[in-house]
C-alpha cells in the first residue's frame, strides 16, 4: 500500500512539474514574398511598407541599410525577438535572427508560440502595407 501511495505521489508530482515546462512549437518561417510584376512597386515603397508595418506592431528598427533592415520586438524587456528583413523591388523576406527568453532552439526550428504570433502579425501587416503602397 505504501508503494502505491509513493507511486501516486511521484506521478502527480511529475504531472505538476511537467506543466511548468516552457512551451514551444515549430518555428514559423515565412517564405520570401514575391512582388515581381506588381505595378508601381519600388524598393523605396517596400522599405516604407516594412517600416510602417513594424511600427504598427511595436517592432523597432535596429538597423537600416538599402536592401536590409533589422527589426526587434521586446515585451517589457522580458521577451525579445530580432528578425532580419531582406528586400528589394521584387520581394522581401523576414528571417529569424535571434531571441531572448522565447525558448528558441534554432537547430530544431522550435520557439515559443508568442514569436510565431509576432512574426505572423508582422508578415500580414507588411503584406497589407505593400498592397496599399501599390495603390499610391
Amino acid at each position: 500500500m505504501k508503494a502505491l501511495k509513493t507511486a501516486l505521489v511521484a506521478m502527480s508530482l511529475g504531472l505538476t512539474l511537467g506543466t511548468a515546462v516552457a512551451r514551444d512549437e515549430p518555428m514559423y518561417v515565412p517564405e520570401r514574398v514575391n512582388l515581381a510584376g506588381r505595378p508601381g512597386i519600388t524598393q523605396s515603397k517596400v522599405h516604407d511598407s516594412l517600416v510602417r508595418a513594424a511600427a504598427r506592431r511595436n517592432w523597432v528598427v535596429q538597423s537600416d541599410a538599402p536592401g536590409e533592415m533589422v527589426l526587434k520586438q521586446s515585451r517589457n524587456g522580458k521577451h525579445e525577438a530580432t528578425v532580419k528583413v531582406t528586400y528589394d523591388a521584387t520581394g522581401y523576406q523576414l528571417i529569424y535572427a535571434n531571441s531572448y527568453n522565447l525558448n528558441a532552439d534554432a537547430d530544431k526550428q522550435r520557439i515559443h508560440p508568442t514569436y510565431n504570433m509576432w512574426i505572423r502579425n508582422l508578415s500580414n501587416d507588411v503584406a497589407s502595407e505593400v498592397s496599399l503602397a501599390t495603390l499610391n
